[in-house]
Formats: structure tokens, C-alpha cells, sequence
């Protein structure tokens, strides 16, 4: 059921964190008159449901308004696996990149940049 809460946030390492960000997903996050409070519109699971109305300030079902907001959203396409292996490769290699993980992120970007190898 799309739904609208109002989430706390929280100021980490000079970083705004939305309480119950884990479960937001495919959603319209907006800021409020309040810097420490955004508004989430999503349509959630039963299990979501439960996990953001327990974190939220306050749960309500969307107006017109908001359900065009909500449906107005661009859903991006999912990583696909040349991504995910890129940002895998950076993420969790050593400060020094070993060779043959540098020519596996080089024939990944051609890829991404077009080039037939």
C-alpha cells in the first residue's frame, strides 16, 4: 500500500541519515520545512510497513498530490553485472590493484565506453 512517513533524520559524520533508509526502496524522498524530518512515499510490504511506521514521526495514507508525486517517479534500471563488478573490484581491493584486476576494469569500461574487444 503506498503510504507517506515522516522520518527523522539523523546527522552522521557530516552525512544525513534517514531512519529506516534499509527499507526504503523504488520511493520519493523529500525534504520538509524541517531540516531534521523527510517526507518518504512508497509503496510498501507488509514487513516495510511495520519497520518504517515503527522509526517514523508520523504515517499517513498519500493525497492526490502526493499519489501524482509518487507516481510521476523515474524507476532506474538495475546495476547491470559489468557495473556491479566494477564497483566490486574498487570497493574491495587492496590500495594497490593487483594486474589483472586493472585489465578486468579496463575491459569492463571499454565495454561501458563501447569498444569491441
Amino acid at each position: 500500500m503506498i503510504t507517506v512517513y515522516l522520518l527523522p533524520v539523523e546527522t552522521l559524520n557530516g552525512c544525513d541519515v534517514v531512519a529506516g533508509a534499509e527499507h526504503i526502496h523504488d520511493a520519493v524522498l523529500e525534504c520538509t520545512e524541517n531540516p531534521n524530518v523527510r517526507k518518504l512515499i512508497m509503496d510498501t510490504t507488509l514487513d516495510e510497513e511495520i519497520a518504517l511506521s515503527d522509526v517514523a514521526l508520523n504515517v499517513y495514507l498519500p493525497d492526490s498530490e502526493e499519489l501524482a508525486i509518487y507516481n510521476a517517479r523515474e524507476i532506474a534500471p538495475p546495476p547491470d553485472a559489468d557495473a556491479l563488478r566494477a564497483a566490486e573490484l574498487l570497493a574491495m581491493s587492496p590500495p594497490v590493484i593487483t594486474l589483472p584486476e586493472i585489465w578486468e576494469l579496463l575491459r569492463i569500461f571499454g565495454r561501458r565506453l563501447g569498444y569491441d574487444f
